[in-house]
């Protein structure tokens, strides 16, 4: 017994390639915002590079895994003085976090993105600008703080999942393109 052969299109048989640039129309529209939401994600601006030539001026950037922005450039008069900003966690057990800032003419300027729950580490950040600032003349400073690596797991992962639905999509395109010609090699056989 031989196999049965498939049957002739209908005008009501659905269509592969149809079903298929649905599909690809799907994934594509559902790749859009994981990708969009991902790379803002990747660019949360959490590194903070403070830098001082000798003499002035100062340098304050901020940036994330994309861009990079400029907050400020200071001459040395500007600053006012280095302090080390105290709070509470707004977690379920409230504990101490530290921030140094800068005070100067143009208001306070965070050097930290996120707060540090180490008071050394924003001591040791205070102290370093105040040497500089005591002697400027002696040499360049440099601070930076890099807090991207919360942004780099979850912007990634975002970022990841659009891509491959990304791909998954153009498969779905490449898969409507074959359907499309066989389904007219089909037509014109049966015409």
């Amino acid at each position: 017994m031989s196999e049965p052969l498939p049957a002739a299109p209908t005008d009501d048989t659905p269509l592969a390639s149809r079903s298929t640039a649905i599909g690809t129309a799907a994934f594509l529209l559902l790749a859009l915002p994981f990708l969009v939401f991902g790379l803002w994600l990747l660019d949360g601006k959490s590194r903070m590079d403070l830098r001082c030539e000798p003499g002035g001026p100062c340098t304050l950037t901020r940036s994330g895994w994309l861009t990079r922005e400029p907050l400020a450039t200071l001459p040395l008069d500007a600053i006012q003085a280095v302090k080390v900003e105290r709070s509470r966690s707004a977690r379920r057990a409230s504990v101490p976090i530290f921030r140094p800032q800068l005070e100067t003419t143009q208001g306070k300027l965070p050097l930290f993105a996120q707060w540090a729950t180490e008071e050394g580490e924003a001591t040791a950040v205070k102290e370093q600008v105040e040497r500089y600032l005591a002697a400027p003349g002696a040499g360049p400073l440099e601070v930076t703080r890099d807090d991207r690596r919360a942004s780099l797991r979850v912007g990634g992962a975002f970022t990841g999942v659009g891509v491959a639905l990304f791909i998954f999509s153009l498969w779905l395109a490449w898969r409507t393109r074959t359907h499309r010609r066989a389904e007219r090699a089909a037509q014109a056989s049966a015409a």
